[in-house]
């Protein structure tokens, strides 16, 4: 058990750079809610969610270490399967004393192809578990092929992140390594993966701090903190991103430099979703926040969920990553996906182990509860 926290921990650290505080009564919270919560089917640290088409049809994507799948239509809960052949599972050896296996921590997909990004786990002079070497797979619709070599590099923290966009043909993977970001390509081998250096002058400039990317008819935004688009059936018109708490946007072509400042959250902003109505914002620490959505233009204030959501995530829990199936539907009539996860040093956060991982909420539901 102490060996299981300690790579939770690992992981926890791994996806966040910046630690929060402060927690309330989340189960007083929950009850306020007037929600049962239902028994978790994905749990565990979830960094990405992605849109991937195999034969025709769109799935939804995530990892907790594994990599899972369901249809993008499904609104049940049982419906993921297990999509991991071909990636060494991490498990420890208590024989020998050490980690064997992979821990997949982040995923990104193009048109063709489905990128996971993964960890080995060593155990140092000290006798703490830490994170080693990297590795990079990619599937196909079958299996999963590993790369040749590392990707660890010798700078910086290796991540991969995509457009996620609904428009497959639009969806573009990249890998920031060593301090450079490289687009990934649409039709890899396991010798030639790279597609070559990325580069644009809409959002950031592609380097060290390089962390999410979004498409737009005039050019992909790259951003050094979360990012997201109102992206529906019809082209993007605006583009989201975080600058630390406050929530910041153009019009798609328009330089990010240009941005506007919207509407200011509690804690930093670590995840965006759009829907037709409101944008919902995953923050580190207190949980889901919205502010309103008037043809694509933010709000400057916070508003209320009629939902269940800041009951069910509120804080201490941060949210790493969000996904709307749709965002042409309005907030109580789309599929959202969030993750949660606390800060688990701290005895006293307030948060529930059992609330760790996916979230949903279904239009059928009608609530936000575990997945």
């Amino acid at each position: 058990m102490k060996r299981t926290f300690s790579v939770l921990m690992i992981f926890f650290a791994l996806a966040c750079t910046v630690f929060f505080t402060g927690c309330q009564d989340v189960i007083f919270a929950k009850i306020m809610g007037e929600v049962a919560l239902e028994d978790a089917t994905i749990s565990g640290r979830i960094n990405s969610i992605v849109r991937y088409t195999m034969s025709g049809t769109e799935y939804v994507f995530i990892q907790n270490g594994r990599v899972y799948c369901k249809p993008a239509s499904s609104q049940s809960h049982g419906d993921w399967v297990e999509k991991s052949d071909g990636l060494p599972k991490l498990e420890y050896s208590y024989y020998d004393k050490k980690f064997n296996g992979i821990y997949i921590y982040r995923l990104a997909a193009t048109e063709n192809t489905l990128y996971a990004l993964g960890t080995s786990i060593r155990e140092n002079d000290d006798g703490e578990n830490t994170t080693g070497s990297r590795y990079l797979y990619y599937f196909s619709g079958s299996s999963w092929t590993q790369c040749d070599g590392e990707v660890t590099g010798t700078s910086g923290t290796t991540t991969i992140f995509c457009t996620n966009t609904i428009d497959a043909t639009k969806r573009t993977a990249y890998i920031r390594m060593n301090g450079t970001v490289s687009e990934l390509k649409n039709n890899p081998s396991s010798t030639s993966f790279i597609q070559g250096a990325a580069s644009s002058a809409l959002g950031d400039a592609p380097g060290a701090s390089t962390v999410s990317a979004v498409y737009t008819a005039s050019g992909v935004y790259f951003f050094n903190s979360c990012s997201a688009t109102n992206e529906t059936s019809s082209p993007v018109t605006h583009v989201y991103w975080a600058s630390d708490s406050t929530l910041k946007y153009v019009a798609a072509g328009t330089p990010a430099s240009s941005g506007t400042n919207a509407v200011s959250c509690s804690a930093n902003i670590t995840s965006i979703a759009a829907t037709s109505d409101a944008i919902l914002l995953g923050t580190n620490g207190r949980g889901l926040q919205k502010t309103t959505n008037a043809s694509g233009v933010p709000g400057s204030s916070l508003s209320s969920f009629s939902t269940n959501a800041d009951a069910a995530l509120d804080a201490p829990y941060m949210i790493p990553a969000m996904l709307c199936i749709d965002s042409a539907a309005p907030e109580t009539g789309a599929m959202l996906y969030a993750t949660a996860d606390f800060k688990r040093k701290s005895s006293s956060s307030g948060g529930n182990y059992k609330d760790v991982g996916l979230w949903s909420y279904y239009p059928s539901r009608g609530n936000w509860n575990r997945e």
